[in-house]
């Protein structure tokens, strides 16, 4: 097993959080008022659940390369995405990021490549597991890609500090809390949640890239996603995931509930240049586990009349 550590750190800015809260379109009070924060006992504002997963450091992003092999990012597809949380992210957080190559091997033509993640605090531990999935095309001829996407991309730079270093053994394992945290009336199995339309316009993919540090130009240039063999630019595939867990947790009172949350990605959502893209949510509770105390949520989402998720749940904690 391959395993990375940063040796930089991600500060957590309060500003930062309320940022990427626009980018994801997610309202929770948490993420936007200390008072709000304070009323549900939190000592500062929350980060959205996919924050430190989409939100990058230069030491992340170069540990991520080296573990994928070096693979061009308009090669590599976004499969699956499951998010363990151990803590909430709150502003003042000192994040370090520990990677395991779990697997990488050639399945039917394509790289399949599985990578763990944990997310720690300096100070406190772990904050969140991350599990993900990637098919990498395996055609190796990326000079045309590579050139289009060198005309319109954010120039890079090398920042003085030691990026990343291979190191031995797997990441330490964290306990998930057992805290109850409440919701928005009783949780029955069954219950299905109101629909919501989120809009994604080319300004949104714009504006999440930056925030999260995710500059692809497939995102936002019609060039280098025709280059790249899509049929348009397309949306990231951790702004959808992330719309959906500020919907999931419109429904909460408070998002630390939420111990779990998995996406597999069924297809890319394209965002024309001419006009926006909806996207409508859906929820239903699944499951309740009385033993202990928590609920299974199933997600639901479409655009353009096709599913984008091809599997999406969410584990809550109940009251």
């Amino acid at each position: 097993m391959e395993h990375y550590r940063c040796d930089d750190y991600y500060e957590v800015g309060r500003e930062k959080i309320r940022e990427f809260a626009r980018a994801v379109q997610d309202i929770h009070p948490t993420h936007w008022d200390d008072a709000a924060a304070a009323a549900l006992g939190h000592p500062t504002l929350l980060a959205p659940l996919t924050f430190a997963s989409s939100v990058a450091s230069f030491a992340q992003r170069a540990m991520f390369h080296e573990a994928t092999g070096g693979y061009e990012l308009s090669r590599l597809l976004h499969l699956e995405q499951e998010l363990l949380f151990h803590r909430p992210i709150r502003a003042g957080d000192r994040l370090t990021w520990d990677l395991a190559v779990d697997s990488h091997r050639a399945v039917d033509g394509a790289d399949l490549i599985v990578l763990t993640t944990v997310i720690s605090d300096r100070d406190t531990g772990p904050v969140q597991t991350v599990h993900t999935t990637l098919s990498g095309r395996a055609d190796n001829d990326v000079t045309d890609i590579i050139k289009a996407a060198q005309r319109v991309s954010i120039q890079q730079i090398a920042p003085p500090i030691q990026s990343a270093h291979r190191i031995s053994g797997p990441p330490a394992a964290a306990n998930r809390p057992d805290s109850a945290s409440p919701h928005r009336g009783e949780i029955i199995a069954g219950h299905q949640f109101p629909r919501r339309t989120y809009r994604l316009g080319r300004g949104d993919l714009v504006n999440y890239a930056g925030v999260s540090g995710d500059n692809n130009p497939i995102h936002w240039s019609d060039t280098v996603s025709r280059t790249a063999g899509l049929d348009d630019v397309v949306a990231h595939g951790m702004l959808t995931m992330g719309l959906g867990a500020g919907y999931l947790t419109s429904w909460l009172d408070d998002p630390s509930c939420v111990s779990e949350y998995t996406v597999r990605f069924a297809r890319p959502v394209t965002v024309n240049s001419r006009y926006p893209t909806d996207l409508e949510f859906s929820c239903i509770v699944r499951s309740i586990n009385q033993r202990d105390r928590t609920a299974v949520i199933a997600l639901t989402a479409r655009a353009g009349g096709h599913d984008i998720f091809g599997h999406a749940t969410a584990k809550v904690r109940l009251a």
